[in-house]
């Protein structure tokens, strides 16, 4: 009784250290956060996809686990295959899978679908950025994660400088596709009105335009010769024949 007491005893211990339901697979390799701080400059932003605390709650850690690894990842294939920092990179990798995987797979992916909207990209420098992990990593030790968290509702993008950035880029897109529409059929609005109003005057013109063209409608001028001017004309030039005449006799 007592051997299978021991057994037994040794079995559940076991247990209780693989299966990640009573334990989490966080080792002392949590302190190479330092040396990567050490070794990455301060100034360096770390784009990363995260939930705050006071929107995820108690799924801080469920919801924040698989875009974390996935950054790390992003930031491990900026250094070469012999760099140190890339292998302390890969450490905290594994461990995040590892974590990652004590927790169901459809339960985190349900999670994160209903916590979609929540998620915000952002940048932080090298040291926020690896306080981030250390603290992660330090809540994943305290079991203090779950599913059973309800999301509040979507946030409105409008309120955050980006979102309304965003939100007027929009507007002006939408104002400058209703403009390319409205000014082609304001202007031919314009010119169907404008043809009506000039129609009858365009027809009168037209046809006083024909009326002077036209050969039967060219006024005659009449011009009143004095008679005596006519004959004075007469005899000068039956002087200047006399006068030539004598002259060729």
């Amino acid at each position: 009784i007592i051997s299978t007491t021991c057994v037994l005893l040794g079995l559940f211990s076991s247990l209780h250290l693989c299966s990640g339901k009573f334990g989490t697979p966080i080792t002392d390799d949590v302190s190479k956060l330092a040396i990567l701080k050490q070794n990455i400059p301060t100034d360096y932003e770390i784009p990363v996809s995260y939930i705050p605390k006071e929107v995820a709650g108690r799924c801080w850690v469920v919801l924040n686990i698989y875009p974390l690894e996935e950054s790390l990842r992003n930031l491990a294939s900026l250094f070469g295959a012999m760099s140190s920092n890339k292998d302390n990179i890969i450490v905290f990798i594994a461990m995040l899978k590892s974590l990652r995987f004590t927790f169901d797979h459809e339960e985190l992916e349900e999670a994160m679908q209903v916590f979609q909207c929540h998620y915000q990209k952002k940048s932080l420098v090298s040291g926020l950025y690896f306080d981030y992990i250390q603290d992660l990593l330090h809540a994943a030790t305290q079991g203090t994660s779950s599913f059973s968290c309800k999301p509040p509702p979507c946030l409105n993008h409008q309120q955050t400088p980006e979102g309304q950035e965003e939100s007027r880029k929009y507007s002006w897109l939408k104002r400058s596709a209703l403009l390319l529409v409205l000014i082609p059929f304001t202007a031919c609005v314009v010119l169907i009105v404008w043809q009506v109003k000039s129609g009858p005057s365009l027809v009168a013109c037209k046809t006083s335009n024909g009326r002077t063209a036209s050969p039967d409608m060219i006024p005659t001028v009449s011009v009143s010769i004095p008679l005596q001017a006519l004959t004075h004309a007469a005899d000068c030039q039956a002087t200047g024949e006399a006068i030539s005449e004598h002259e060729s006799g």
